[in-house]
C-alpha cells in the first residue's frame, strides 16, 4: 500500500481515540494511543503506525478488538486493521501533534526524537500555556520561581534536586512545566521527561508484566531533566516496590549530574514514606514553596488571563473576583472562565451584582490562615539575633533595621494588615516606611539568593505552626 496521512485520515482517527479512550486504561492511551496514527488506508484495511515493536505488540495483544470497533464505528463500516512500525524519528507526524525535533537517539534504538510531546513510556506533554511568561511572579511565589529560572539555565549544576511544594492549584504544575520549556529552548538536545508519580508507577508496573523492567530503567534513567509531579502519591500508590524504583532512579540521574524537579502537595519531612532514604534524598537540594497569592497578585493573575481571553475587564470586576476567591489559582481561572464565557455567550459586559452571582460556586475556597504580627515579629528576632521590642522601637543601626524590614516584609504578605496597620504595630511608622521596607526585600529577594533562604525559612517556619 502507499503511505499516506491526509486530514481526513487524521480526523478519522480522532474520532476513534475519542471512542477508545473509554475502554483503556490512561497509562495505555497516554503512553501508546496518543503516538499513533492511521498510516494507510484503502477502504477495507486501516494501517496504523505506531512507534516501536513494543507498542505493536502491546496493542495487538490487548487491544486490536478494541481498536477495530471503534474504527467502525468512525469510519461507518467494518474495517480490517493492521499495525505497523514507523520510528518517530523519521515516521509522518499527525497534524494534531507538533513536530518533533530533529535530535537523533542511540543507534540501533526506536526512541522517540526528543522534541516528541510523548515518549515510548507516556511520559505527558508540555503544556504550551505553562511558561515562565505567563507565570506571575509575586512574593508568594519569588524564591520558587527564581529557583526554577536558576534550574532551567543550568540544569543538574545547582539546585539538584529542586523540591517545589504548595497546596492544590497555586502554581506547581506551571512552574515545573515552564522550567521544562526553557530548558528546551536553551539547550535543543536536551532530553526533557515530565511525567506523575502515578504514571511512573504504572509504567513500573507494565514493564514488570511484560518482562520489560530493562527497557523502562534505561528510558528513565538517561534524561537529562527528570520532572516528577504529585510525588506525595509515590507510596500510596504501590508501596515499598514503587519508592524503591524511584529511590535507584533518583539516585542514577543525581550521581551522573542530570537535574531533577519534584513537585508536591507537602514538603518532604511531611511525605509519607517508608524509605528514609529517599526522604533524604529529597531535603539535600532546595525546598521551595508557593505561597497563596495577595489580592494585588489575584488581580494580576487575572488580568493576564483575561488579556489571553482577548476580553477586557474593569478593575472592579477583577478586584471583586480576586477578593471572593483567595487560596486557588485554579479556581481563580475557572471563575474567570466563566465571566468570559458569560461575555461571549450574551455579548454583553456584567454588572457586579451579576459577577458575585456568577462566581457564588468558586467563592467557597478555604482562606490560608495567617499568623499575627507578633508571631512573625518573634520569629524574625529570634532568627536575626535581636530583640523583638528594638525590632518595634526606634533603634535604627544596621542589624536593627535590616531584621525591621524582614519583619515588616512579613506582615505584609502573611497577614491582611494594610500598610497603616503595620506601621501602627512598627511603633507609628508611617505607610511610606512601611511600604519602603517592604520593597526593599522585595528587591533583594531577585538579587541575593541569601534573602530568599531566609525568606523561605521564615515563611515555612511562621506557617507551619
Amino acid at each position: 500500500m502507499a503511505h499516506s496521512a491526509t486530514a481526513s485520515s487524521d480526523e478519522i482517527w480522532a474520532r476513534a481515540l475519542s471512542q477508545l479512550r473509554s475502554h483503556v486504561s490512561a497509562a495505555t492511551y497516554e503512553g501508546f494511543l496518543r503516538q499513533t496514527f492511521i498510516a494507510d488506508y484503502d477502504g477495507n484495511t486501516v494501517v496504523i503506525g505506531v512507534p516501536n515493536a513494543f507498542a505493536r505488540d502491546w496493542l495487538e495483544r490487548r487491544h486490536l478488538g478494541d481498536i477495530r470497533d471503534c474504527l467502525g464505528v468512525a469510519l461507518g463500516h467494518p474495517v480490517e486493521v493492521l499495525m505497523e512500525v514507523f520510528p518517530v524519528e523519521t515516521g509522518p507526524v499527525p497534524s494534531w501533534l507538533p513536530p518533533s525535533s530533529s535530535a537523533s537517539t542511540p543507534q540501533g534504538e526506536s526512541e522517540p526524537s526528543i522534541g516528541c510531546p510523548y515518549d515510548g513510556f507516556g511520559a505527558s506533554r508540555l503544556n504550551p500555556r505553562y511558561t515562565f511568561e505567563n507565570f506571575v511572579v509575586a512574593d508568594c511565589n519569588r524564591f520558587a520561581h527564581a529557583a526554577a529560572m536558576q534550574v532551567a539555565k543550568a540544569p543538574g549544576e545547582s539546585y539538584n534536586p529542586l523540591f517545589i511544594h504548595s497546596k492544590s492549584g497555586l502554581g506547581k504544575t506551571h512552574l515545573m512545566q515552564a522550567l521544562g520549556h526553557l530548558v528546551h529552548q536553551r539547550f535543543p538536545h536536551a532530553q526533557v521527561m515530565y511525567v506523575s508519580a502515578e504514571d511512573f508507577v504504572n509504567h513500573m508496573i507494565s514493564a514488570i508484566r511484560e518482562n520489560t523492567v530493562d527497557a523502562f530503567r534505561a528510558r528513565y534513567r538517561r534524561v537529562d531533566v527528570w520532572l516528577v509531579d504529585d510525588i506525595q502519591f509515590i507510596a500510596a500508590i504501590e508501596g515499598p516496590a514503587s519508592e524503591e524504583e524511584f529511590f535507584h532512579t533518583f539516585n542514577t540521574l543525581y550521581e551522573t549530574n542530570k537535574q531533577v524537579v519534584i513537585a508536591s502537595d507537602a514538603p518532604p519531612r511531611s511525605l509519607r514514606l517508608m524509605n528514609e532514604r529517599l526522604r533524604s534524598r529529597l531535603e539535600m537540594g532546595i525546598v521551595a514553596d508557593l505561597r497563596c497569592p495577595d489580592v494585588e497578585t489575584r488581580v494580576a493573575i487575572l488580568e493576564k488571563k483575561a488579556a489571553a481571553e482577548r476580553i477586557e475587564l474593569s478593575r472592579d470586576v477583577l478586584e471583586l473576583v480576586a477578593k471572593r476567591i483567595e487560596s486557588n489559582i485554579r479556581v481563580l481561572e475557572g471563575a474567570l472562565t466563566k465571566i468570559c464565557a458569560y461575555i461571549s455567550l450574551t455579548d454583553q459586559m456584567p454588572s457586579l451584582a451579576q459577577v458575585e452571582e456568577l462566581i457564588a460556586d468558586y467563592s467557597s475556597a478555604i482562606n490560608e490562615s495567617h499568623v499575627s504580627m507578633p508571631e512573625i515579629v518573634d520569629a524574625v528576632a529570634e532568627r536575626l539575633g535581636v530583640s523583638p521590642d528594638d525590632i518595634l522601637g526606634p533603634k535604627r543601626h544596621k542589624e536593627l533595621s535590616w531584621a525591621r524590614q524582614v519583619a515588616i516584609y512579613l506582615c505584609r504578605e502573611l497577614t491582611d494588615g494594610s500598610l497603616a496597620a503595620i506601621g501602627h504595630f512598627f511603633g507609628g511608622r508611617d505607610h511610606s516606611t512601611v511600604l519602603h521596607s517592604y520593597n526593599k526585600v522585595a528587591e533583594l529577594l531577585a538579587e541575593d539568593r541569601r534573602v530568599l533562604f531566609l525568606i523561605n525559612e521564615l515563611k515555612s517556619q511562621l506557617t507551619a505552626q
